[in-house]
This record gives C-alpha cells, structure tokens and sequence, in this order.
C-alpha cells in the first residue's frame, strides 16, 4: 500500500457521517399521535431518541475504528520506510508530531512532514548504526 492509498483511505473515513439517516431526534414535548395518551407519546419519544442517539453512538464506534485502521496503515508504513526496525510506537510517535503540527492544513501536508520525518529518522538510525559497527 503506498501514502495515496493510505491517504484514500483517511479521507474514505474522514467523510464517513455520523448523523443517521432515516431517524432523527425529536424535541420533549413532540406528539406522534393525538389520538394516543401522554404517556403514550412521552414513551415513544424516549424510545425514538435511544434508537437516534443509540445509531450516532454505532457511527461514531464505526468512525473511529476505521480512524484506528487508518493509523495502523500509516505505522506500517513509517516502519517500512524508515527500516531499522523502527518500533511501532516510535512510528505512532512520528505520525502524531507531524499530524499535530500539519493536520490543519490536510493530510497531504502532513504526508510531506512525514516524508521529511521519515528521511531525518532513517538518516539518524543508519547513522547510529554504523557508530556501532565502527566501535
């Protein structure tokens, strides 16, 4: 998978709504039937409003686990790039200083921090490396 792939899919998820479609959530005091009793509408207006705010919370749960997969995506990635058996919590450390620092501006902006962070890391890890092998 290369960052345009990985970017897809941020943006897939990133559109993904959390609003329910064919529900909604109606206001206290909202009559569903005349006809019926107080009671009546007051009970059904709690059950309408779990099963909205029930489907938001599914949306949301939803949402963030595609967030997560995306993220994992992008470790993977890092890892892979930057080589040097790069811990995936080192590539989570990488992703977020360039999401905290770029993310206002999109994820294309943050993949050129990345790409930037990624030739540094390597660059200090062979570096490292080769301290080593000359000791």
């Amino acid at each position: 998978m290369d960052w345009d792939d990985i970017q897809r899919e941020f943006d897939r998820v990133n559109e993904m709504s959390c609003k329910p479609v064919g529900l909604q959530k109606y206001k206290v005091g909202h009559i569903f039937d005349e006809n019926m009793s107080v009671k009546w509408n007051r009970e059904k207006l709690e059950e309408e409003n779990k099963k909205y705010n029930d489907e938001v919370a599914r949306l949301n749960t939803e949402k963030n686990k595609g967030f997560c997969r995306a993220n994992d995506l992008v470790y993977q990635k890092i890892r892979e790039e930057v080589g040097h058996g790069l811990s995936e919590h080192a590539a989570a450390v990488i992703f977020n200083y360039a999401y905290e620092s770029k993310h206002a501006y999109g994820f294309y902006a943050v993949r050129q921090e990345l790409e930037s962070l990624i030739e540094l890391v390597s660059e200090i890890l062979k570096e490292k490396k080769q301290i080593r092998r000359n000791k």
